[in-house]
């Protein structure tokens, strides 16, 4: 039988849908912690190590050692921790598995909660929670890099509303899709999720809106980012919480219920060029694809051996891109999610990944001859993980239980210019809307003619938006401006 190093063997989360609020994160993290521990059949007392997903919603100083000493650990637990990101949780796995692979530790406890559902709610009524004092010396994001260049983030590229739908128009243009093709393609791959989520009762959002629904611009469902409706979009305001126990395979037989623990066959991650400016190709992605071939080849398994997948799917972008990095059809009849997805199950802060592997222990109890593969992504779609998971009655004959945290892609930066003029061809862009349904904003990514990458706005948003939505933009070629007083670059997009 194959060596598996580490296990998965207790599981726990909640989602606090039905009640008007609830406890600050530490308070919600110690309670899914001693229910996943109570699942697995283990006391805390036994437990080796430690790793905390930091929250959004709160700060506080000496989190893991404060956890670990509330819920009963010993008092030379060890801390496991990783810069916040949307594959922490999994990169945090992959570390623990590694330390059983050494014979570092036997047990270990990862943990993750949000509420900020009811911290926005209270903020928003102008009251003040009955909450500790947050740590203002922490930042949530604290040790890693800045999730896009200065440069980008002065024309507005700062968060994954704007970096995402970037991605989106460009895996149009490569496709050949229309406009509205692409829209369409985009809802019903998020209909699909929205079906499952309707069958999870930890889901957030278990209506199941059409495709036409996620797809069509209402009040109710206004444009963010084109493509993107309110409805396309991760959904952070939730209260969630979620926490594993893993166990080492030296361990295992020490477990009161052996039968229910899920195997770790292998797992991977990589990272894309940092900065979205600096990307080859906007419409794909080559550390997914690095990521994903190494897990599967860790765990000794193909893509066509899944029985589902977890693809992280903040937006519809990301699944079009994990299909192409596996070279599967959207028809593909196997779910691509097994939660509902970010925007449906819900996206609580970085720690959606913890939901999303719980929910795979549950599913591989009840359904012991699948095999699993869960993913994740963090910041602009730069960080990629990917997980392999079946049943310890049913490991695959040449799996490893090998994890790496990084492997190199071998991908090179693009050269960017700043402050330039000249001509210019549109790679893709994005237009966001206020409230009133206004664009506020454009971003263009541009090749010059010299070869460099460039970022630009329009001076009129609004002017621009129209033109961009009665024509193909991509590949068409303008003017880029630079405004020394306005400090930004601008495009004017040829009409003819």
């Amino acid at each position: 039988m194959p060596h598996i190093n580490a296990y998965i063997a207790g599981q726990a989360q909640l989602s606090f849908h039905e009640v008007d609020a609830v406890d600050h994160p530490f308070e919600l993290m110690k309670s899914i912690a001693n229910q996943a521990l109570a699942d697995a059949g283990l006391d805390a007392a036994v437990v080796d190590a430690i790793a905390c997903v930091d929250p959004f919603s709160w700060t506080y100083a000496d989190l893991a050692p404060r956890l670990a000493a509330d819920i009963g650990c010993r008092t030379d637990v060890a801390e496991i921790w990783l810069p916040s990101g949307g594959t922490t949780p999994q990169d945090l796995l992959h570390q623990i598995n590694a330390a059983m692979q050494e014979g570092d530790l036997d047990v270990a406890l990862l943990v993750g909660a949000e509420a900020m559902r009811t911290r926005r709610k209270a903020s928003r009524r102008g009251e003040e929670l009955p909450w500790p004092a947050r740590d203002t010396s922490i930042d949530p994001m604290r040790g890693q890099k800045p999730f896009s260049s200065a440069w980008e983030a002065r024309h507005g590229l700062r968060l994954p509303i704007q970096c995402f739908p970037i991605h989106e128009n460009a895996i149009r243009a490569r496709h050949g899709r229309s406009q509205a093709e692409q829209i369409d393609v985009a809802s019903r791959l998020l209909h699909k999720n929205a079906l499952v989520a309707a069958d999870n009762p930890n889901a957030w959002f278990r209506d199941a809106p059409s495709a036409a629904l996620i797809g069509t611009v209402t009040d109710e469902n206004r444009m963010i980012a084109y493509p993107y409706t309110k409805r396309m979009n991760a959904i952070m305001d939730v209260d969630q919480a979620a926490a594993l126990v893993i166990v080492s395979s030296r361990y295992l037989e020490r477990l009161q219920r052996p039968d229910q623990a899920i195997a770790i066959l292998g797992g991977a991650g990589a990272e894309e060029v940092w900065n979205p400016l600096e990307r080859a190709d906007l419409s794909r992605t080559v550390a997914m694809q690095v990521a994903f071939e190494s897990a599967l080849a860790s765990a000794g398994v193909s893509a066509g051996e899944m029985h589902a997948f977890d693809f992280y799917s903040c937006f519809p972008s990301p699944i079009q891109m994990a299909l192409d990095a596996l070279g599967l059809s959207l028809d593909d009849p196997r779910a691509f999610s097994i939660t509902g997805g970010l925007a449906y199950a819900g996206g609580p802060g970085n720690n959606y990944v913890s939901h999303s592997l719980a929910t795979a222990v549950a599913r591989l109890r009840a359904r012991p001859h699948e095999r699993l593969m869960i993913t994740g992504i963090g910041m602009a779609n730069t960080k990629h993980t990917a997980t392999i998971l079946s049943h310890a009655a049913h490991i695959p004959a040449h799996a490893s239980g090998r994890t790496i945290h990084r492997v190199a892609t071998g991908a090179q930066a693009l050269p960017v210019i700043e402050k330039a003029v000249g001509r210019c061809r549109i790679v893709s862009y994005t237009v966001e809307y206020d409230r009133d349904a206004l664009p506020v904003n454009v971003i263009y990514l541009l090749n010059t003619r010299t070869g460099e990458r460039a970022i630009a706005n329009a001076r009129d948003p609004a002017e621009a938006a129209d033109a961009l939505m009665n024509r193909e933009p991509i590949g068409r070629e303008g003017n880029l401006e630079w405004d020394a007083t306005a400090e930004r670059q601008y495009f004017v997009m040829d009409l003819n």
